[in-house]
């Protein structure tokens, strides 16, 4: 989905990962969100005419597309799926708060490795414990659009919390050797993520 773009269908990612991103008028790209499967990429345009930033597919992946009168039609009959998207809506607001605060207010080793815990915190979803190993979909050149720094800054910092022993790397596959140290050094709560509205009760503490 391009800004500008006026969509008639609502897409759920069914596998691979997707981002949000907003450009610059010199074209900057500042990516605001990243997206693993079972979530909905565009619920907003539910409610809202045009698209007001890209959707764009970060690996190879499935999408499925769902006519935007189809789903309102099921919303207006069907509480919990009404419920659903609005939970989901404004657990994104949430998301994107934190993002702000991340960006805004966080230093470059505690933006990358909050990025990095929030992630496989996502991914527990799917059977991934934040000690395990998981592929981050993501190039330090997309690393550094989703935090706000160069990509020269983020790969020094990747090996910085390489060297304390926060994080072990196989080229994309990233492991935690300990998760509570990870999450301290993150500032990571995962609060934000109200995961108890999707599973009933936390995963991860």
């Amino acid at each position: 989905m391009r800004e500008g773009d006026r969509p008639d269908r609502c897409a759920v990612l069914i596998s691979g990962y997707a981002f949000r991103h907003k450009l610059t008028g010199e074209g900057a790209r500042q990516i605001i969100s990243i997206h693993i499967p079972g979530d909905a990429l565009d619920f907003q345009n539910l409610f809202l005419g045009e698209a007001d930033h890209n959707v764009q597919m970060l690996t190879r992946g499935l999408v499925a597309e769902i006519p935007s009168h189809a789903i309102e039609e099921l919303a207006l009959s069907n509480h919990d799926v009404n419920r659903a998207i609005l939970v989901s809506t404004l657990v994104e607001a949430s998301i994107f708060r934190e993002w702000a605060l991340n960006i805004g207010r966080r230093d470059a080793r505690t933006r990358i490795a909050h990025l990095l815990c929030e992630f496989a915190y996502r991914l527990t979803a799917y059977g991934v414990k934040p000690s395990g190993t998981y592929e981050l979909p993501m190039t330090q050149e997309q690393l550094a659009d989703a935090t706000g720094l160069t990509a020269v800054h983020v790969n020094r910092v990747l090996q910085s919390l390489q060297r304390e022993g926060l994080i072990d790397r196989d080229r994309r596959m990233v492991r935690f050797p300990s998760w509570e140290r990870m999450r301290d050094v993150a500032d990571f709560n995962p609060r934000y993520l109200h995961t108890r509205e999707f599973h009933g009760s936390e995963t991860l503490t």
